[in-house]
């Protein structure tokens, strides 16, 4: 995972800071070997996948939102790339289906202004992540990073969700 986050460093150069992935608790638990089940490939795949549809979620600065959505393609082309490397193509079904529900959701909230339960507002920010533990590919002590990060979210910072 390491070599994983100085490749992505390395590739965005001085830009590397907008991604901050020296504090993402994801990255850092996806480091530990003991976690990952199998698959190392579609765990890091996926990670980066969930992480650029999070940060795509994020309304950037105005000052950087041509390098924001830059970077966001960046690990999408990224996972692809992964997934089709090692010809994960049901991992990458997986995700286009998940992205599109995912999406349509996130539309259907920002047009209706409807409030939505926790579980949802989970699976709204997580469900790669959620997928990979369903799937058996990392350990389900995912879920307390996944619940720590929830914790700490303002839920009105998302695009999508309208305060009442």
């Amino acid at each position: 995972m390491n070599a994983l986050r100085k490749e992505l460093e390395s590739d965005l150069g001085s830009n590397s800071w907008i991604l901050d992935l020296h504090n993402d608790p994801f990255f850092e638990f996806f480091s530990n070997r003991e976690y990952i089940l199998h698959s190392p490939h579609v765990n890091q795949a996926v990670l980066l996948f969930n992480t650029a549809l999070n940060f795509l979620d994020t309304v950037p600065d105005d000052d950087s939102r041509e390098l924001h959505v830059l970077a966001g393609d960046y690990l999408f082309s990224k996972f692809y790339m992964m997934l089709a490397e090692h010809e994960e193509y049901r991992v990458l079904h997986d995700m286009m289906d998940m992205s599109k529900a995912l999406s349509s959701k996130k539309s259907e909230l920002a047009m209706t202004g409807e409030s939505t339960h926790p579980e949802e507002l989970k699976w709204l920010l997580y469900g790669p992540m959620l997928y990979l533990i369903s799937n058996e590919y990392i350990d389900r002590r995912l879920t307390d990073v996944i619940d720590g990060q929830l914790e700490q979210l303002d839920i009105t910072s998302l695009p999508y969700i309208n305060p009442k």
